[in-house]
């Protein structure tokens, strides 16, 4: 592979750990600690 492409596979990886994990994170302790009370 070219440097380029690695470079390009390298911040997409980053990209991902950037942005998609802390919001999953997010959202899953959001969804957890603010449940809907159902009666």
């Amino acid at each position: 592979m070219t440097p380029s492409l690695m470079n390009f596979f390298y911040s997409l990886l980053a990209g991902l750990l950037i942005v998609v994990v802390p919001a999953t994170v997010g959202l899953i302790f959001i969804s957890q600690k603010d449940k809907i009370q159902r009666s």
